[in-house]
């Protein structure tokens, strides 16, 4: 590298240094991780999705009781899975009187066996 251009790189070098500061860094650190948590909840999302067994209008079972699936949420914790919403059922499968709807996820299926 001649002195010229190795001046000028250096002049180049200098500029960027001076054009953030420490206002620039903590916003440009608070962009990537918003953006890493996006795309994290996303790839928990597909997880989720990838290892559903049930759909809207099935039957889920957990230790509380039965319900219909009318929607499908996700929880996004240490173990992600997918967290249904419905009404309840009596033990003959049918509706409640009164109705009640809960939740229910997708880790407390009592059909799947621990091992």
């Amino acid at each position: 590298m001649d002195e010229e251009s190795s001046t000028t790189h250096r002049n180049k070098k200098n500029q960027t240094k001076h054009k953030m500061n420490k206002e620039t860094l903590n916003q440009k650190i608070t962009q990537l991780q918003q953006e890493f948590e996006l795309q994290k909840k996303e790839v928990m999302q597909q997880y989720c999705d990838a290892n559903n067994p049930y759909k809207i209008g099935d039957k889920f079972s957990d230790h509380i009781g039965t319900i219909i699936v009318e929607k499908i949420r996700y929880s996004y914790g240490d173990r992600p899975c997918c967290v249904y919403f419905g009404t309840e059922l009596k033990k003959d499968g049918t509706p409640r009187k009164d109705n009640n709807k809960r939740q229910a996820w997708q880790s407390n299926d009592v059909s799947v066996s621990v091992s």
